[in-house]
């Protein structure tokens, strides 16, 4: 409900395979993934979805302080889910912002329609 108040689209998935089948079916401007999801790690599927669309920036959430380092390589952001979900709005406008600051001028949205998956 977060971001939904916060005027972005959301799609859900319940798992990495679902994760994957969303991004590859449907435009999204942002990812934010769980590390612990049923089938693959989170860093897993980012991998695979970076691999497909490099520009998409992608924000793993994890309430595990200690994620190996090899597990950040494909992720634009680590978010602790201890944080305020304030911060995460906030990360999320960043991670967006940036996108689009540095994203090409054909097919730029301006910021309007945003998704988040």
């Amino acid at each position: 409900m977060l971001f939904e108040e916060a005027g972005y689209k959301v799609l859900v998935a319940t798992s990495g395979a679902e994760a994957l089948q969303l991004f590859s079916s449907r435009p999204v401007d942002l990812v934010l993934l769980d590390y612990h999801m049923p089938g693959m790690t989170g860093d897993v599927a980012a991998a695979h979805m970076k691999a497909g669309q490099p520009d998409v920036p992608i924000a793993l959430l994890s309430a595990d302080e200690g994620l190996p380092e090899s597990a950040l390589i494909w992720v634009d952001a680590f978010v602790s889910k201890s944080e305020s979900p304030a911060n995460l709005l906030q990360m999320v406008e960043h991670l967006l912002d940036l996108r689009f600051l540095f994203a090409p001028l054909d097919g730029l949205t301006g910021g309007r329609g945003r998704r988040a998956a």
